[in-house]
């Protein structure tokens, strides 16, 4: 252990670009950024207006930001005019951003966004009868805030703050399913942040805990108090979050380091 130690302190030098990496959260991109990040696949279905079964998940193509109106620049659609010949044309949009948690522990993750979407679902004015909703990994469908099929909204506007948890492990891909009219339809997203704690161990957000992430432990156990000036800020690696890096912080360590990939 004590020769483990000075190795620590030899290597010292290295750790603060290491920790740097470490500071940085998960990403997940809002729809001005679409490219390589936002993809949709579109249906046209005249006859299919509210029903689920005319959305399809096998036809992803790149998203594209929309140009049709200018207070819509960071909306995106499957093309820049949002529209497939007219109003009565019923499009079935699948927007679809896939993001990755490695290196990060799932159950800590929260991502607060607002979003809004074209058309609505509240039936006059060919606004359609599918209320926009949301869905993470495939799992239960979220309505656009504050419409239900007994009170629909409006939701052309950005929506208030949503806060979305419930994250797996490694990949996930959140879904949002709205239904166009066929004339100027598209969707859009702000994200407020999106944080997670990293996985423990893994110092240096590579997916892995090894001996990268040794070196930067090591130093940090060489420090011990995190109030010490020269603790990397966060001190990443106080596991157990008591305000040093010691023992108890070495014994997490060494049972993600023997495991080796994080979950």
């Amino acid at each position: 252990m004590r020769n483990a130690i000075v190795f620590g302190v030899a290597v010292c030098a290295s750790t603060q670009v290491l920790s740097a990496e470490s500071a940085a959260g998960p990403l997940f991109y809002p729809t001005a950024n679409p490219v390589g990040h936002w993809f949709v696949s579109t249906n046209v279905a005249p006859g299919g207006d509210g029903n689920f079964a005319s959305f399809s998940t096998s036809n992803f193509t790149q998203a594209v930001n929309i140009t049709y109106d200018g207070s819509r620049a960071d909306w995106i659609a499957d093309t820049p005019g949002g529209s497939h010949g007219g109003v009565g044309n019923w499009t079935f949009f699948v927007f679809r951003q896939t993001f990755d948690l490695t290196g990060f522990n799932a159950a800590t993750a929260t991502l607060t966004f607002r979003w809004a979407a074209d058309d609505s679902g509240e039936i006059f004015a060919s606004r359609g009868s599918w209320i926009p909703a949301f869905s993470l990994n495939g799992g239960a469908f979220t309505y656009y805030p504050g419409s239900t099929p007994d009170h629909r909204l409006p939701t052309y506007s950005y929506s208030s703050w949503v806060t979305l948890s419930g994250f797996a492990p490694g990949i996930n891909t959140l879904d949002f399913y709205v239904e166009g009219n066929g004339q100027t339809d598209g969707f859009g997203l702000q994200v407020q942040s999106f944080t997670a704690d990293s996985c423990a161990g893994d110092l240096n957000n590579d997916g892995l805990v090894d001996d990268s992430d040794f070196v930067v432990f090591i130093a940090a156990y060489n420090t011990l108090d995190c109030a010490e000036g020269s603790m990397p800020a966060g001190c990443p690696s106080d596991l157990n979050r008591d305000g040093f890096v010691d023992d108890s912080d070495f014994v997490v360590f060494v049972a993600a380091y023997n495991e080796l990939i994080c979950p």
